[in-house]
């Protein structure tokens, strides 16, 4: 491949400018796995204009700077090229195993770039089509790619006959833009491999039911969990109330991630030696692992990621606490969890209504606030998080990513 020279000075220059601009959209198996996310910049797709920049930006914060397993774990990354990055050593950058190169519709089929993708491929680099449809300069790739990434928004009225023809070659099916759980499953009867966007974040369509006592009693334990008021003490009594959490936490506090240098005996002893702070953090996290049941695992991932976003976002908000601000993002995605609707979960549950209006989405709360822009983070709305300073900017991007480290790492996905 032919290198750019000049690397070293376009790093700096591409850091120097880099700010608030790297988010991720997950690539979920039809079981609802993780397999991969898509490095966005400036929202949902890539300007191919600028593709080049953009493109180099992504990887030098993310792998240069970062480290991909900071943003995705050990789920594989997919980052767009266009033609003239593809001749640069930039995708050779991207982990053997781990990255996907994603070429835009943009490129033109020759020779070049046909040897070029095949390189990668022998170094164990991934290729995916990106926005495909039958069409005159796209067919020629098809035999020198892994993935084939279909917008079903865009390929509506072709989506089956599309799909069809795509499984006679020796490529996965990626479904993109996927944003509701019918679109999924029409998705998967068509025979697409992975599904790409938010739908497993919202809840699935289903004949109304009242939520059980058994999850009313799980999300009112949290909730005491993390009210600020509570001393230590009466933190250890009300994870002693239920007996599986307690085995958790004692497993938890014994185990080689603390490496303690006496046995923890007691969940009083835990929250003395461990901290406050952490303890109500893993109880949270153990009692809402008990609602995902059939749910994809993402769900879990998601809301630790907002949990510690909005710790990091809401820190200089007056009145709003650490637990507070931790819990209203590990709640957030109640909904998905629940199968109902926010506002119905609100209602049914005990919580505080300082917790109630900030999941309803309520304009005055100054806890949603924060949550609105933990989550225009997240998806990349780039447009929703306002006018930012570069200082901001760059806050809320080392913010991101040591969240989604956080959630990786504590759940070791």
């Amino acid at each position: 491949m032919k290198g750019t020279g000049s690397r070293s000075q376009v790093d700096k220059n591409m850091m120097d400018e880099f700010s608030v601009t790297l988010a991720r959209q997950p690539i979920l198996a039809t079981d609802r796995s993780v397999f991969g996310y898509e490095l966005l910049y400036r929202g949902s797709r890539l300007d191919s204009a600028a593709a080049t920049a953009q493109s180099a930006r992504v990887l030098c914060e993310a792998l240069g700077n970062l480290g991909v397993e900071r943003v995705v774990g050990n789920a594989h990354a997919f980052v767009n090229f266009d033609q003239e990055l593809l001749e640069t050593d930039f995708p050779t950058l991207l982990p053997p195993g781990q990255g996907v190169v994603e070429i835009l519709e943009t490129v033109e089929p020759n020779p070049r770039v046909f040897e070029t993708l095949n390189q990668l491929r022998r170094r164990g680099i991934g290729v995916a089509a990106d926005d495909f449809m039958f069409q005159a300069n796209a067919v020629p790739f098809l035999p020198h790619v892994d993935y084939v990434k279909v917008d079903i928004l865009l390929a509506a009225d072709e989506l089956a006959e599309i799909a069809k023809q795509l499984r006679e070659y020796p490529v996965l099916l990626i479904a993109e833009k996927v944003e509701t759980h019918e679109q999924a499953a029409r998705c998967q009867q068509l025979g697409f491999n992975f599904l790409q966007g938010y739908f497993f974040a919202r809840p699935e369509p289903m004949q109304a039911r009242s939520i059980g006592s058994t999850q009313v009693a799980i999300v009112s334990l949290i909730a005491e969990l993390n009210n600020p008021d509570s001393e230590a003490v009466q933190l250890a009594e009300k994870i002693c109330t239920d007996l599986a959490l307690t085995h958790q936490i004692l497993k938890l506090a014994n185990s080689a991630a603390f490496r303690r240098q006496r046995a923890v005996g007691s969940i009083a002893d835990a929250v003395i030696l461990l901290g406050q702070d952490v303890i109500r953090q893993w109880a949270s996290l153990l009692l809402l692992t008990r609602l995902e049941d059939r749910k994809s695992p993402a769900l879990l991932l998601i809301a630790l990621i907002r949990g510690r976003m909005c710790q990091t976002l809401g820190a200089a908000q007056v009145g709003l606490g650490s637990n507070e601000l931790f819990t209203v993002g590990l709640l957030s995605v109640l909904d998905a969890l629940l199968d109902r609707p926010m506002s119905a979960v609100a209602s049914e549950l005990p919580l505080e209504q300082s917790l109630c209006d900030a999941l309803c989405g309520h304009p005055s709360s100054v806890l949603g606030d924060v949550l609105r822009r933990a989550i225009a983070y997240e998806s990349g709305d780039w447009v929703a998080l306002g006018a930012l300073t570069a200082e901001e900017r760059k806050n809320a991007m080392v913010a991101y990513t040591n969240a989604t480290h956080f959630a990786h790492s504590t759940l070791g996905r």
